[in-house]
């Protein structure tokens, strides 16, 4: 079969790790694969299997996402023209209207058998509807309902699409709970997982020397509101009164918020006990190497750490967002606790120190298989379907 897979950036993220491994994925099922990367950076592009064919916009299509920068760029005429069309990309991309003139000159590309809208926004989902030709058009949804705000210019595109996939059944019931008419073209595929790169990379040295002594947890996250990394230092604070220094605690990642939790850790004085050790080219090295992981975010949708974790063998203690609960048991691959510092405090302090439910959840999480059969099954009964 034909896959399209179109993302509006290649910034590197969980969706766009999503996307990279689904068209890898394809690809070594003998599957033709394009990428369109909207942006025309392809950051991804070393992660993606050479076999993969690139594809760029053309024209004044590459001008949909006209912004401040690219005025700091322009000299002249040309200036005065791109600030001319920012101000009626102002007034008409909430509408729609930016992107269908904006996208208008663009060939159509195709034919397909399928064609994924891969993030949810109004630019992917108007040009794959608009300027792809398809048998299949399949949009998906990455996050949580609850937390996404205003999502009135890209959900009127979603009945139009043959399929809408949404990467939990927890975020699609949000969604046709919401709005019954969207359960006409809901379905759930899952994230898919490159786990031959995981495990080549976890092979590799660590970089950071663990002190075997007390237990190692680590944090793979971006530092930001919606992963609550800020509450972390909160937590070793309390941990370290009520068992003493038996812990380091690990975050790799960057973010918004990585000035401020450094400076809660100097405030708390907890620098002894958790290290912000940034953005890590390979997390899987570290993770590896760790008693157990922590995930405290406030909403995730599918969120890749927690397969990444128990392909590892690593058990976790997270926070109880909806999803969490088609992708582990309390007590069995982890701990699920309520959404506050108090309960992650508890369900930390009972990882440090029961060993016995450290090293069943481990041989629970070791017993399984980890591959994308599942999430290829769901993709190919929403094509079918």
């Amino acid at each position: 079969m034909k896959f399209l897979i179109v993302v509006p950036d290649t910034n590197m993220g969980g969706v766009t790790s999503s996307a990279v491994n689904l068209a890898n994925e394809l690809s070594r099922r003998n599957h033709l694969v394009t990428f369109l990367d909207m942006q025309g950076d392809f950051l991804c592009k070393e992660r993606l299997d050479e076999v993969v064919n690139l594809l760029s916009l053309t024209g004044r299509s590459r001008l949909w996402n006209l912004g401040e920068k690219d005025l700091k760029k322009a000299k002249g005429f040309k200036k005065i023209a791109l600030a001319f069309l920012g101000l009626f990309k102002k007034i008409t991309i909430k509408s729609g209207l930016w992107f269908r003139l904006i996208f208008k000159k663009q060939k159509q590309l195709g034919e397909f058998d399928v064609a994924f809208a891969f993030r949810q926004c109004s630019p992917c989902y108007s040009f794959v509807l608009n300027k792809v030709k398809a048998k299949k058009k399949i949009g998906f949804v990455h996050g949580e309902l609850s937390h996404m705000g205003d999502i009135s210019s890209w959900k009127k595109f979603m009945p139009k699409f043959d399929k809408i996939a949404y990467v939990a059944n927890a975020v699609k019931e949000q969604f046709v709970k919401r709005f019954p008419e969207f359960s006409k073209n809901a379905c759930t595929i899952y994230n898919t997982f490159d786990f031959e790169r995981i495990y080549q990379l976890s092979a590799q040295i660590n970089p950071i020397e663990f002190n075997k002594n007390k237990k190692n947890i680590v944090t793979v996250a971006r530092v930001s509101q919606e992963k609550r990394i800020e509450w972390v230092p909160n937590v070793c604070k309390k941990l370290k009164e009520k068992l003493g220094n038996v812990f380091h605690w690990y975050i790799l990642g960057d973010g918004p918020e990585a000035e401020n939790v450094k400076e809660k850790i100097e405030e708390l004085q907890v620098g002894d006990v958790l290290t912000m050790v940034g953005s890590v080219l390979n997390p899987y090295a570290i993770l590896k190497e760790a008693d157990f992981s922590v995930l405290p975010s406030k909403t995730e949708a599918y969120p890749m750490v927690v397969t990444e974790s128990f392909a590892l063998g690593i058990p976790l203690v997270v926070t109880d967002f909806p999803s969490i609960y088609e992708m582990m048991k309390n007590n069995v691959q982890g701990l699920i606790v309520e959404s506050n510092i108090d309960a992650l405090v508890e369900g930390v302090a009972e990882m440090i120190n029961n060993s016995l439910l450290l090293e069943k959840c481990k041989q629970n999480i070791t017993s399984q298989s980890y591959d994308n059969e599942k999430s290829i099954s769901q993709l190919m009964q929403a094509i079918e379907g």
